[in-house]
């Protein structure tokens, strides 16, 4: 009997039967870009913030800032109106041109307090959804073990968090100021007067946003329960608010009244119009409780992040 020889297959393979294909499970080296580990904030806030733009709650403050700037944006027009109204018509013979110097300089402050009043309650309807509970979310989840893996630090988390925290916040109150800047801008204002509006607004919102959204993460920080970390910061919002003015009027002391977390941003804003009523040290109350809410809040935050457990590779 003849063998098969070694060089010929002993069959022959069907050319129509599928053929399997070999891939290599080798690891490859990466061939993206590598950017800093100072990214890693903006990578966080980026996530947090398409999640949050997806939520019910925050298109809602969203449309009610929309509908709050549209409201007041006729109502400072037909303030502004006016004196430019009566200077046509020849009534402002009466009151001469210092009258209507002082309309105008009026009227670029009414920016700096219509920028943060017109959008305080989509302000903080934001900052609560978006920052008081988000790291109660974390630490519900145990998320803490993704996002401290190295490169990201604590530090570099709570930054990630501060920025989403109040990012659609931020986004509606500059649409807010841009708006009531341009138009203070078509009633007798200059544009170097505008311009002034426009820098000291963003200052008085960025104070403002900066403290919201501190004190959000910092009792966000304190409890795994997201509902429970949003009622404190409503707590510390509005109650702080009502205590503040009573001690006020009780004792007698404007300064008191400055303490809280929201006055004492009216206070510092107050200051920038020349427009504040304290004087001598209590002048700088307002500066100080902002400075106190802001730092202790994140330095609460900070504290609490660095006890959480996580295992480093």
């Amino acid at each position: 009997m003849a063998l098969p020889s070694p060089d010929r297959p002993t069959t022959t393979a069907d050319p129509k039967s599928p053929a399997g294909v070999v891939h290599s499970l080798a690891y490859t080296r990466y061939a993206g870009a590598r950017r800093s580990p100072a990214f890693a904030p903006l990578v966080i806030a980026r996530y947090a913030l398409m999640a949050q733009l997806r939520q019910r709650g925050v298109k809602v403050a969203l449309l009610l800032g929309l509908v709050s700037l549209a409201v007041c944006a006729a109502i400072l027009g037909a303030k502004w109106s006016l004196p430019t109204m009566a200077a046509s018509a020849g009534f402002g013979e009466l009151g001469g041109a210092g009258q209507l110097a002082r309309a105008v300089r009026d009227g670029e402050a009414d920016v700096l307090v219509w920028a943060l009043r017109a959008q305080i309650l989509p302000t903080f309807l934001l900052t609560l959804w978006c920052g008081a509970g988000a790291v109660s979310a974390d630490l519900m989840a145990g998320a803490f073990q993704f996002h401290f893996s190295r490169p990201v630090s604590p530090g570099g988390y709570l930054a990630g968090r501060v920025v989403s925290a109040s990012g659609w916040a931020l986004c509606l109150s500059a649409v807010t100021l841009l708006v009531f800047s341009v138009e203070r801008l078509a009633f007798q204002s200059t544009p170097l007067g505008a311009a002034r509006a426009l820098g000291l607004g963003a200052v008085a919102v960025l104070l403002e946003l900066s403290s919201l959204a501190a004190v959000a993460l910092g009792v966000s920080s304190l409890t795994r329960r997201k509902g429970l970390a949003q009622a404190m910061f409503a707590a510390i919002a509005f109650a702080g608010w009502v205590l503040c003015h009573s001690l006020g009027a009780l004792l007698g002391k404007e300064w008191v009244k400055s303490l809280d977390l929201i006055s004492c941003v009216d206070g510092v804003v107050a200051q920038l119009n020349h427009q504040s009523t304290l004087h001598g040290g209590a002048a700088f109350v307002p500066a100080l409780a902002w400075l106190g809410w802001t730092a202790g809040a994140l330095a609460l935050a900070a504290w609490q992040l660095s006890r959480a457990e996580v295992n480093r590779g």
